[in-house]
């Protein structure tokens, strides 16, 4: 790899480096997850200030050291700032979910992550506060989906017993898919997916994501799999994620 190099990314954590300096996590669609430091951007007249800030997204300008073995941002072209997302609360913790989890769990296709994210972010800066919800269980499915860690939607996991379309199925946390209430574990904290629930997951899979979002069941059906998407997220990382935590009542 050139020492300078470029690509497109999208911030998603930082934190203070040294008095002036920030450390940068990013998504790129070339690299996969990449560690850089932006030198001054702490400052108040830092020209990184303001663009490497998480939920930012554009082009990146790096220089990797191969002493160091560091990379440094030496210029960002920032074409996404999702001034939508930052100003409401519940597609503020929203978009927070999916950077938290993707920084926890990912390690799959980084073309195809990055492109769900940018999608979906760009969906989210643009909807309404209420309609948020939707898009946080089309995304985490996706990605989910993505990972190869998405449960089937037809079969119980237990007595592998493919259930027809008029049937639900249980989710239990930790669980390694979606069980038949005969197979469920009582003991554990679970949630109960309707027929109508599974179906909206089964029918929008196909679907361009905007298309998929508008896919819903009832309110109670709808609410259930929201909760069961977030048990997941939560299983799939490995334990509680930050933004689910304090955006409880409010995601």
């Amino acid at each position: 790899m050139s020492r300078n190099f470029q690509t497109a990314g999208i911030v998603l954590k930082n934190n203070r480096f040294g008095e002036i300096h920030k450390g940068v996590i990013l998504l790129s669609p070339e690299h996969g997850l990449l560690s850089a430091v932006a030198y001054g951007a702490c400052s108040a007249k830092g020209k990184l200030r303001s663009v490497t800030n998480p939920l930012c997204a554009g082009t990146f300008f790096l220089y990797r050291d191969p002493v160091k073995d560091s990379i440094k941002i030496t210029d960002m072209d920032c074409r996404d700032f999702f001034e939508g997302v930052r100003s409401g609360i519940v597609k503020f913790f929203t978009a927070s979910v999916w950077l938290e989890i993707i920084l926890k769990t990912f390690g799959g296709d980084a073309e195809e992550t990055f492109s769900l994210l940018l999608e979906s972010l760009r969906l989210l800066d643009a909807c309404t506060e209420d309609s948020a919800s939707r898009f946080l269980v089309q995304f985490l499915w996706r990605y989910l989906e993505l990972a190869g860690a998405a449960p089937a939607t037809d079969v119980c996991a237990g007595c592998g017993e493919t259930r027809s379309e008029n049937q639900g199925l249980v989710y239990y946390r930790g669980a390694s898919g979606f069980f038949c209430r005969e197979c469920a574990a009582s003991s554990r904290e679970s949630v109960f997916l309707s027929a109508g629930a599974l179906g909206c997951l089964r029918y929008s899979r196909g679907l361009p994501l905007e298309k998929a979002a508008a896919c819903s069941p009832d309110a109670a059906s709808f609410a259930a799999l929201k909760k069961a998407m977030l048990f997941l997220a939560e299983d799939f990382a490995g334990g509680p994620l930050n933004s689910i935590r304090t955006g409880k009542g409010i995601l």
